[in-house]
C-alpha cells in the first residue's frame, strides 16, 4: 500500500520534534540579567553604591550592593546546576549581563574587579529616565540577539536572597521547562526566568512597568511556574530601608 504524501509543514515539525529530543536538556543557555539602572530617587542618591556586609565566608568585609549582588551570581557554576556542561573540570560560570543607567560612572569602575575575574556584560541604557521597562526590554533584546534559551532577571536591591534561591529558581526552570517566577507578599515577581519564547512580550513594555504583567499572563496561560520565595520581599528603596536591613544583619 502506498502511504499518502506526508505535508511538508508535518515532515518539519517531525524533524523539529526529532531534534528536540536528541538535544539534552544540559546543552540550553541561560543567562543571568542584574537590572540597576534606575535613578534611585526615593533613596536620593546612589543606592547600589552602598556598602553592606559581603556574603563571603572566606573573609569579613563590605562591599557595595552592586557588587554583592553580581558577586552571588557568579556563584552559580553551570556544572552545579547541570546546565552547558563541557567537556571540563574547571567550574563555567553562567553568562551575566549588568544594565546600568542613572549612575553608571560610579557603579561601573566597583565592578572592575569583579569583571577582571569572571567577565561579564555591560550594558549603558541611555533611556534609563523613562522607566524600568527600557532596561528590562533592553535585556530581553540582548537575550533574544544572542540566543540564549531564556533570561534570570534580577533586581540588584533584593539584597536578602541568597545562592540556594536562585538556585531553586533555575533547577525549577531546568526541569519545567515552563517560565519561573518568585511569589512573595502575595504576588509574582522577580526573580524570575523567561523563556526565548517570552521574550517579544517584552517589547510592549512602557514606563515604569516592569515584568509584572507578563509573569500574570503567563500565569493565566499555564506557562509559568511560581516558587515561594518570601526573601524577595526584602529590598532597599529609602536610606531607612538600608539602616533597618544593616541592623539585621548586626
Amino acid at each position: 500500500m502506498t502511504l499518502p504524501p506526508v505535508p511538508k509543514s508535518a515532515a518539519l515539525m517531525s524533524t523539529a520534534l526529532a531534534l528536540a529530543e536528541q538535544t539534552p536538556r544540559s546543552s540550553k543557555r541561560l543567562l543571568s540579567v542584574v537590572l540597576a539602572a534606575g535613578e534611585s530617587k526615593r533613596f536620593e542618591g546612589a543606592k547600589l553604591a552602598q556598602l553592606i556586609p559581603s556574603l563571603s565566608a572566606a573573609e569579613t568585609r563590605e562591599q557595595a550592593i552592586i557588587c554583592t549582588h553580581v558577586e552571588l551570581l557568579q556563584q552559580l557554576h553551570c556544572q552545579d546546576l547541570d546546565l552547558e556542561r563541557q567537556d571540563t573540570h574547571s567550574p563555567q560560570h553562567m553568562p551575566l549581563l549588568v544594565i546600568l543607567g542613572a549612575h553608571q560612572h560610579v557603579l561601573q569602575p566597583l565592578l572592575a574587579e569583579l569583571n577582571s575575574r569572571h567577565p561579564f556584560d555591560i550594558l549603558i541604557n541611555p533611556h534609563w529616565h523613562t522607566g524600568l521597562a527600557s532596561s528590562v526590554s533592553l535585556a530581553a533584546s540582548y537575550a533574544k540577539e544572542q540566543g540564549f534559551d531564556a533570561m534570570l532577571l534580577t533586581l540588584a536591591d533584593q539584597v536578602a536572597l541568597s545562592a540556594d534561591d536562585y538556585r531553586q529558581l533555575i533547577l525549577t526552570w531546568h526541569e519545567t521547562g515552563k517560565d519561573v517566577a518568585a511569589h512573595y507578599l502575595d504576588d509574582l515577581g522577580v526573580p524570575a526566568i523567561f523563556n526565548a519564547s517570552t521574550l517579544p512580550l517584552f517589547t510592549h513594555l512602557s514606563g515604569d512597568r516592569g515584568a509584572k504583567s507578563i509573569l500574570k499572563q503567563q500565569a493565566q496561560q499555564g506557562a509559568l511556574v511560581a516558587i515561594t520565595l518570601p526573601r524577595a520581599a526584602i529590598d532597599i528603596d529609602t536610606q531607612a530601608d538600608l539602616a533597618s536591613w544593616l541592623a539585621l544583619k548586626e
